[in-house]
């Protein structure tokens, strides 16, 4: 059961880090409307094109 907990908590990272490290999902700096948005949006915008780029693949 431990091991299982370290799988889905290092998956949760990735889900979270890979778009910050990418530079897509920049960190907000404050927490106003307007950069809480970019970052949510550079997020979505991460996985969506991430998700185009495996389905074109297959």
């Amino acid at each position: 059961m431990r091991i299982l907990t370290i799988i889905v908590l290092i998956v949760l990272a990735l889900l979270i880090l890979l778009p910050i490290l990418s530079g897509n999902a920049s960190i907000p700096e404050d927490i106003s409307a307007v950069e809480i948005g970019h970052f949510v949006g550079g997020f979505g915008r991460y996985w969506v094109d991430a998700t185009k780029v495996v389905f074109s693949h297959l």
